[in-house]
């Protein structure tokens, strides 16, 4: 088990009491070069938090991480747990893939009467990074 203690994370995505389906804004991971850790061993995990509530007709809400070499074509990289009953969630996502070099979260919403949903969702990493729009 990796130590994400004294860790930055930056959010991906927030939102609140959304019924439709969000895309949040792509970033590029820039990793820090500064300290002394190798690029591609540094682990990266996405914390989320779903809060479902209402909805009809078989409500669901899931996030998605995406990912994408050129920050316009998105791909799925690691699918989070299809929610469907109301209630609070939060879940650790590893697919255990590498990231791209952009990434961002997809709340993906369905249901005669989607549910509305707040959600958030973190980026941390084992070593530092920020995140850049551009």
């Amino acid at each position: 088990m990796r130590c994400y203690a004294n860790r930055y994370g930056t959010k991906l995505l927030a939102t609140l009491a959304s019924t439709t389906n969000v895309d949040g804004a792509g970033c590029r991971i820039l990793p820090d070069q500064a300290d002394n850790q190798n690029d591609a061993s540094q682990d990266y995990k996405v914390v989320t938090s779903l809060n479902v509530a209402g909805g009809a007709g078989t409500p669901s809400a899931q996030l998605v991480v995406q990912g994408s070499v050129d920050g316009s074509t998105w791909i799925d990289v690691v699918l989070g747990t299809v929610r469907t009953t109301p209630g609070t969630y939060r879940e650790v996502l590893d697919g255990n893939v590498a990231l791209l070099p952009w990434v961002r979260v997809r709340l993906v919403l369905s249901g005669t009467t989607p549910p509305s949903v707040d959600a958030s969702a973190e980026v941390v990493s084992t070593g530092g990074f920020t995140l850049a729009t551009a």
